[in-house]
């Protein structure tokens, strides 16, 4: 086993947060779904075609409604799936790694095209691994949403994790600077920078443990 090699547990807190929060967005738009329905339907059924309009719109309301809570309810699954299970939020090796909250396949270094980190408000909050599109396609998302768009991006949340953000990000791009990594020197390159940055949680761990 690589040295390099870790595990992180889930955070279980935020998760169970966004689904509370989930969870209230949700009666929200159920009730405005069955608000503009239940318009819509009496319009067309006592005041037609006099209110024909005020039906039409009422429609079209209740269908971006509906979308949009089809939406919420697949996000809301999949998040509570994914806390049931006791695996690891992530492991990573020198293959590559696996984030629970996005797919239990295997993400090889080879398939990654570039490395983005966000912050907000001056504060790391998530990683995002752009992917290679054909590896994409035939990634196994946990989202049923996400299986049917494929996205090329690889989003590991710092929160879901049940550790520090800067002890994430160096697993993570230490692993890559690791002789037994196969990726692309411009992803190596894009590793070695954000290692280097004098800014953020990496840097002042850095600072800590030098």
């Amino acid at each position: 086993m690589n040295d390099l090699d870790r595990s992180f547990a889930v955070n279980r807190f935020w998760p169970i947060i966004y689904l509370l929060g989930l969870l209230i967005v949700i009666l929200i738009f159920a009730v405005m779904f069955l608000g503009f329905g239940g318009v819509s339907l009496m319009s067309l059924a006592m005041e037609f075609p006099r209110r024909i309009g005020e039906s039409v719109m009422s429609f079209f309301a209740a269908v971006m409604c509906g979308g949009v809570l089809l939406y919420l309810c697949a996000f809301f699954g999949s998040l509570f799936r994914t806390l049931r299970l006791s695996d690891p939020a992530l492991k990573i090796s020198s293959e590559g790694f696996r984030y629970l909250f996005a797919s239990d396949d295997l993400i090889p270094w080879t398939a990654i095209k570039d490395i983005h980190i966000d912050w907000h408000w001056g504060i790391d909050v998530q990683i995002r691994f752009q992917i290679d599109s054909g590896f994409a396609d035939t990634l196994r998302w946990r989202s049923r949403i996400a299986n049917s768009f494929k996205p090329e991006y690889i989003t590991v949340i710092f929160r879901f994790i049940k550790a520090s953000t800067a002890e994430v990000e160096e697993a993570l791009l230490r692993q890559l600077q690791s002789k037994s990594v196969q990726a692309s020197t411009d992803v190596l390159s894009r590793a070695d920078e954000l290692l280097a940055r004098n800014y953020g949680a990496l840097a002042a761990y850095s600072r800590r443990n030098a």
